[in-house]
């Protein structure tokens, strides 16, 4: 049976997304989302319809462009060959393999991801570093079977994208398509099933502070998560 998503970006979020006035690395998180939510890619597409009858109610400005001169130019322009390269189909996604783990990513992540930096093993956990911009500081997150991320709280903004598997913390339970966004007021402790491991997406504008025991330890190696 095919998880059903609860965890959604809100409202506010989709339509700056539609807007296109997310920063890149937001973006992404929420398009991947999209990607893999039936009921978001429907509120996308009514977003962007909205959108489009909003633009074309706005008057029409007058200009003196001369139309005729640029159907002009476009035409005095060199003919391109005939030849025409025959269109390629659309290949398969090359699958992520972690800990000899296939893992298919949707298709906003793939090109990004193909991209990604040497992954880093830390016990149970493995981070690989994808591209990002200058604010945000992206990675793809394995957590294996019965594995826990130590309780941590956040700097900054935290988003986390269940790709596969599941993840459970003190506030629920989380499948692929949840995406959970947590701000420096949250304190969770995420953890694998002891059945089934799990891939993320995660997205982080600050580093993550560990909170008990010696786990604190681990905060001056951050550049593991960050």
């Amino acid at each position: 049976m095919a998880h059903a998503i609860k965890f959604h970006p809100g409202m506010s979020l989709l339509e700056q997304h539609a807007e296109g006035t997310l920063s890149a690395d937001v973006a992404l998180a929420v398009a991947a989302h999209i990607d893999l939510c039936p009921h978001c890619q429907q509120l996308s597409r009514d977003i962007t319809a909205d959108l489009a009858c909003q633009l074309a109610q706005q008057p029409v400005k007058t200009n003196t462009t001369d139309w005729q001169q640029m159907l002009n130019d476009i035409m005095a322009q060199p003919q391109l060959s005939k030849q025409v390269a025959a269109i390629q189909p659309h290949l398969p996604a090359e699958p992520i393999i972690v800990n000899q783990r296939e893992f298919i990513l949707p298709r906003s992540l793939q090109r990004l991801a193909a991209n990604r930096g040497k992954w880093l093993h830390l016990g149970g956990i493995a981070t690989a570093k994808l591209p990002a911009g200058n604010d945000y500081h992206i990675s793809l997150l394995y957590i294996d079977k019965n594995t826990e991320v130590p309780q941590h709280t956040h700097l900054g903004l935290e988003m986390t994208l269940v790709l596969a598997g599941k993840i459970v913390d003190e506030n629920g339970e989380y499948g692929a398509g949840d995406l959970l966004i947590n701000s420096p007021d949250d304190t969770h402790t995420p953890r694998t099933m002891a059945d089934e491991d799990c891939l993320c997406l995660s997205v982080l504008s600050a580093p993550l502070k560990f909170k008990k025991g010696l786990t604190r330890l681990l905060n001056p190696l951050q550049q593991f998560f960050y």
